[in-house]
């Protein structure tokens, strides 16, 4: 290896320029890539694709929906909230957004409202129909009386007192109208064109009998009688013709047409049998033909109303239905004749100060459409501009959005205060020739990192927002390594030659100890393992094909420039003599150090198992997020806003015995959870709001459910009746209840004849706190398993490939006391640190051993070869040690706590690593030290350095 390392800095050095502009050409493409980075917060980030709870809630989303954005109206009184003017300007809102696709519904007072007013237009539109063909059958009946007394052939008064007789049983077709009229009553409608025009009809009727009783002549009798029942026609007609004018509260109108025909009906039965009777009395037969016209002209009048009612009946479904315009007829929906506001609104309406408007997503949303929909309904909000009402947009959309935003601004910042503070420790530390260029090798790095990340679409987490300060400390030093060992060859070949190797090894390790990240079975904690084991390479890369050019390039121009520079003293550092004494020291009492090293992982291995793990996503956020703040008065208001679902497969959902057990189980879930569940509601709950009575018949039931608007049913019911869903809104719970919640909701559904899932995001948090608890130990063990196969391969040394690894572990076992006396608890990131300090650590314990090698076999003695190497490499290690540490510090400044517990565990671990590099590995390295060198490697490189002695003299 250190050969092809070698040919590689004779490349470097051949053609400096060449190899420098096409890893810049290489990590240009690279870098543009960072234009795509995606922030996710999403359920892909929790649980894996092949999880079962993840499986059963894409199909449940892809049927009912997925999160809701919450928009909490609050007003100083019910009046405020519920007038006229706010509802409208809702009702406007939900407008705007009827036709956008990635809104699965939207519910809000002015919805319920307008489904009321659309449930009575339904209601008005079947009884056209019957009026339509109430004046049909009178129609005929007029006719056909008005015919017989115009005939020739009748010459017999029996005859005529026969038809007017059935005129008088025409009442039957009078009752169909007043039927049709009262039903009305219960109903508003948007039927204004067609009312007015059936109100002209019966007024042209009314006027048509009234002629037909001037033409009575001196029969005085019939003709008052004739002129009544105009006028009784012609009240109908006034009746509609206010129907016309109040369209969205019809109620009085319909009365007053109801009863005008009941007179009408009362009075044409009068009226007949009285004419029966004036027969009697004779009647001429001119009167008798013109009153036989009267009639036939009256019932072709209301044929035409009645055809005219029919036609508008078909073409009713152009008309829509409208939110009212007064305070009057709001109100009359909203409450009952006790005043009481209707049931039907207990979803929106929260209390007497709080309504809310309930915007229900589309299942399986991206993110940037997410977005985007909140920013929208925000704008409307504004532009509607509520006066006396204030408003909260809320809910998990929302605060996933502000969240993405905020991780943006924090990423940002953090990278900033990273480089700013490595600088500074680079020049305290770091005394060597433009030391600052490593910082700016690796910053240049870790964006092309982030670039490569966007290009193959691995998104960003608030665990992967960490994976900058760790890159710039693991990368950093990997240069440092590099450009310390230059400053001691002045030649990149050599350089290359001598360092290469135990780089690569240590990179190696590195990305072992990351990739152990990918057994996790949460998928952040995966891309971050992603992130990291690329972004070690691209840094290696950066180090090799940026570093060393550049500092060939300088040394070249300085020598063709006859340029003086400034010589570094080479005198041993206050730090230098800090290594010194420390190493002396460890190598005395070597067995001590490390027997106090195990007793001390060993506690930490046993308190290790009662730290706890906290996966509540809130408490890692920033804690002064506003959209935190909001969720949280949301919730304190409305009760939850933590939801979960019980998903039902079956062929028919809607079978007795599968609703008997959806009234049964929502029944015990209300019961036995009490104090968790907040609401429940299901299929049969829309049902049971628009059901007079509890007592309803199973036919009557799913009548009722297809009967349902769309906008209703497809919240619970698909429209195969094949899939439903029971929604429960649930208080938010610490991770250990809600998990014991879970398992015992699984438990009550197990008994069901479906195919029963308890699933959501409540339920998906259960599933990444078991990935955590589970994956935690696995990660570590495969990690240390990898690193430490790989070595013995390398090595094909048991006790070489031991060596840099067992550091590491005794560090890991302390890791897990640490966080058990500082009280912290597990989370999503901090679960990888045994990962993370085993790739980070390895690397500086395989540095410190390769050097050791080397001094042993240039035949050096075990005390003097450690000097040296603690001396040599000590500096370099110290200073990439300082700097990951004060890269991991800037995380406790985050304000994502998650961070701030990650930063300050990892500054704690990657201190105890960087001293167990310089007191256990050395103590460890002395009293290994002869299965690792062998005399005749010793007795090689003493005579290849007597001979390289003698040469020099």
């Amino acid at each position: 290896m250190g050969r092809i390392f070698g040919w590689i800095g004779k490349i470097i050095e051949r053609n400096p320029i060449k190899i420098f502009l096409g890893t810049v050409l290489l990590f240009g493409i690279l870098i543009i890539g960072a234009l795509n980075v995606n922030m996710a917060t999403g359920n892909e980030t929790l649980v894996k694709a092949d999880n079962e709870v993840y499986k059963s809630n894409k199909i449940m989303e892809e049927n009912f929906g997925g999160d809701s954005i919450i928009v909490l109206f609050e007003g100083a009184t019910t009046e405020e909230i519920l007038s006229v003017n706010n509802i409208e300007k809702m009702w406007n809102i939900e407008q705007r957004f009827k036709y956008e696709e990635n809104i699965f519904s939207m519910m809000s007072t002015a919805s319920i409202v307008h489904q009321m007013t659309e449930m009575q237009s339904e209601k008005i539109k079947e009884q056209i129909l019957t009026i339509s063909d109430g004046l049909g059958d009178m129609s005929e009946k007029m006719i056909e009386i008005g015919s017989t007394l115009g005939s020739k052939d009748i010459k017999d008064p029996q005859e005529i007192k026969d038809k007017l007789s059935n005129l008088s049983k025409s009442t039957e077709a009078f009752n169909k109208l007043i039927l049709g009229q009262n039903n009305l009553t219960e109903g508003a409608t948007q039927l204004q064109g067609g009312l007015s025009n059936a109100s002209e009809g019966l007024k042209m009727a009314s006027i048509q009998l009234k002629e037909l009783g001037n033409l009575a002549g001196d029969n005085m009798e019939l003709k008052m009688k004739l002129n009544t029942l105009s006028e009784n026609i012609s009240k109908s007609a006034i009746g509609l013709m206010t129907m016309s004018e109040k369209t969205s509260m019809i109620k009085d109108g319909t009365a007053n047409t109801a009863n005008a025909l009941t007179n009408v009906s009362n009075q044409l039965t009068e009226e007949t049998s009285s004419m029966t009777g004036g027969l009697d009395g004779g009647i001429s037969p001119d009167e008798l033909k013109e009153m036989a016209a009267g009639f036939v002209t009256m019932g072709e009048k209301l044929g035409d109303i009645s055809e005219g009612l029919e036609l508008f009946h078909n073409k009713s479904e152009m008309m829509v239905a409208n939110i009212p315009t007064t305070q009057e007829e709001l109100d009359n929906l909203l409450y009952d004749e006790d005043l009481e506001l209707r049931s039907i609104f207990s979803d929106v309406i929260v209390d007497p100060n709080h309504s809310v408007m309930i915007v229900k997503l589309q299942g399986n949303l991206g993110d940037e459409y997410k977005d985007a929909i909140y920013q929208d309904i925000s704008t409307a909000l504004e532009e509607e501009g509520f006066k006396d009402l204030s408003y909260i947009v809320s809910g998990k959309p929302v605060l996933d959005s502000s969240l993405r935003s905020e991780m943006k601004v924090n990423m940002k910042v953090m990278v900033a205060m990273a480089v700013a503070l490595m600088f500074v420790i680079l020049l305290l530390v770091f005394k060597i020739r433009w030391r600052i260029l490593s910082l700016g090798i690796i910053f240049v790095s870790v964006i092309a990192t982030l670039g490569f990340m966007g290009t193959i679409n691995v998104p960003m987490t608030m665990v992967s927002m960490a994976v900058f300060p760790i890159l710039i400390g693991l990368g950093i030093d990997y240069s440092i390594q590099f450009q310390n060992r230059y400053e001691e060859e002045k030649s990149a070949k050599v350089t290359l030659a001598q360092i290469g190797k135990a780089v690569a090894i240590a990179v190696l390790a590195t990305v072992l100890g990351f990739i152990s990240l990918y057994a996790s079975p949460v998928p952040m904690i995966q891309d971050f393992g992603k992130m990291l084991t690329i972004g070690v390479f691209i840094s290696f890369i950066g180090s090799v094909f940026l570093l060393m050019p550049i500092l060939y390039l300088r040394d070249t121009f300085d020598k063709q420039t006859n340029r003086k520079v400034k010589v570094i003293d080479d005198k041993p550092t206050v730090l230098d003599k800090m290594l010194q004494g420390s190493a002396k020291f460890v190598v005395k009492y070597s067995i001590i150090v490390i027997a106090i090293s195990i007793v001390i992982a060993a506690f930490g291995v046993v308190a290790d198992r009662k730290v706890g793990v906290e996966t509540d996503i809130e408490t890692f956020m920033p804690q002064d997020m506003v959209a935190l703040n909001d969720i949280h008065r949301v919730r304190d208001i409305v009760g939850s806003t933590n939801q979960m679902a019980i998903y039902m497969e079956s062929d028919n959902i809607l079978t007795e015995e599968n609703k008997s057990w959806m009234k049964n189980t929502i029944k015990e879930i209300e019961d036995r959870f009490d104090d968790i569940v907040v609401d429940i509601k299901s299929i049969d709950t829309v049902v049971s709001n628009i059901a007079e009575t509890e007592d309803i018949s199973h036919s009557e039931y799913i009548d009722m459910v297809n009967s349902l608007p769309k906008s209703q049913s497809k919240m619970f019911l698909n429209e195969e009746q094949n899939k439903s869903v029971i929604l429960l809104n649930i208080k938010h719970l610490p991770t250990d209840d809600l998990q014991i919640f879970v398992n015992e909701l699984k438990g009550v559904v197990s008994d069901a004849d479906m195919t029963v899932h308890v699933t959501g995001k409540s339920v998906l948090d259960v599933e990444m706190v078991d990935g955590l608890t589970s994956g935690r130990i696995k990660m570590t063990l495969i990690g240390i398993g990898l690193v430490f196969v790989v070595l013995l391969f390398i090595y094909r040394n048991i006790v070489k490939a031991f060596i840099p690894v067992f550091p590491i572990v005794l560090i890991v076992g302390m890791s897990g006391g640490i966080m058990y006396l500082l009280g912290l608890k597990y989370t999503p990131i901090t679960a990888t640190l045994g990962a993370l300090v085993l790739g980070m650590g390895t690397e500086m314990t395989i540095m410190l051993l390769e050097r050791y090698l080397e001094e042993r076999k240039s035949g050096k003695e075990k005390l003097e070869s450690m000097l040296i190497t603690v001396t040599m490499i000590g500096k370099a290690t110290v200073a990439s040690g300082l700097t990951t540490v004060g890269g991991f510090s800037v995380l406790m400044a985050s304000k994502f706590v998650i961070l701030k517990d990650f930063g300050l565990m990892t500054v704690i671990n990657v201190s105890l690593a960087l001293m167990s590099t310089f007191i256990i590995l050395p103590a460890v390295i002395i009293i290994l030290d002869r299965f690792i060198v062998s005399k005749k490697e010793i007795e090689e490189g003493k005579e290849i350095q007597r001979k390289l002695t003698f040469e020099n003299k």
